[in-house]
């Protein structure tokens, strides 16, 4: 879901870009032919697999990497939760991007632990909102990755699948994680899912509209385009 949002707010994007928090860079295809440059940021003990990062630091640091008003674009994915100090890194984007630059950003809200012991935080549509106006951006336009539905299914799933590995694992059997059969019979479900939201997200992508109160009430996370303004 977040590639077809990237994807549709593509046009946003413009001049030099920071792919912060780039892990694996899943979107470079997305906006490589719309940037002058881009440069990829993470952590140095990045989860990610294949990882190309041309900047290695936290992302409260980025502000001894790159000098004032540097980026035209900054994307930011999946990023807050991770960090130690959100309120610091969001004052860093402000720094580093120019007035009138483009935050493409998105956060979880209704969402397991994931990449622990780093995960420390979830954000409300109101909380995310707050924050960003607190460091002088303007929203221009919102987005719900889901709503009730499509979050309480995955909470729903993913509580089913520790589940079954658990009770597995009391019997003595601990490697079935790793079976390449019973990760495909697992993603099927989410992919399913997936397959039978997608024209009603793509289409609500389209209308441009904002999170409505179930989606604010409770959605897998959040997407925010936003203008720096001074």
């Amino acid at each position: 879901m977040l590639l077809d949002t990237l994807q549709e707010f593509s046009p946003l994007i413009k001049g030099r870009l920071l792919d912060l928090g780039c892990g694996n860079k899943p979107y470079f295809d997305i906006y490589s032919s719309l940037c002058s440059e881009s440069i990829g940021c993470d952590v140095p003990f990045s989860l990610h697999k294949d990882s190309n990062v041309e900047v290695l630091c936290f992302a409260e640091d980025i502000d001894k990497h790159f000098h004032k008003d540097t980026f035209d674009s900054i994307i930011c994915t999946e990023v807050l939760e991770h960090t130690l100090d959100d309120r610091k890194v969001m004052s860093n984007i402000n720094k580093v991007i120019k007035t009138g630059g483009v935050l493409l950003i998105s956060v979880p809200f209704t969402y397991v632990l994931h990449e622990e012991p780093h995960d420390y935080r979830r954000y409300t549509y109101y909380g995310l909102s707050q924050l960003l106006k607190d460091n002088n951006f303007r929203v221009v336009s919102t987005h719900s990755m889901g709503g009730t539905l499509s979050s309480g299914f995955l909470i729903f799933y993913y509580f089913f699948m520790r589940l079954f590995f658990y009770a597995f694992k009391k019997i003595g059997i601990t490697k079935l994680r790793e079976n390449f059969v019973v990760k495909t019979l697992f993603s099927l479900p989410e992919l399913i899912m997936y397959k039978l939201y997608a024209p009603f997200f793509r289409k609500k992508l389209k209308m441009n509209s904002n999170p409505g109160k179930n989606e604010k009430f409770s959605s897998t996370g959040y997407f925010f385009a936003a203008i720096k303004e001074n």
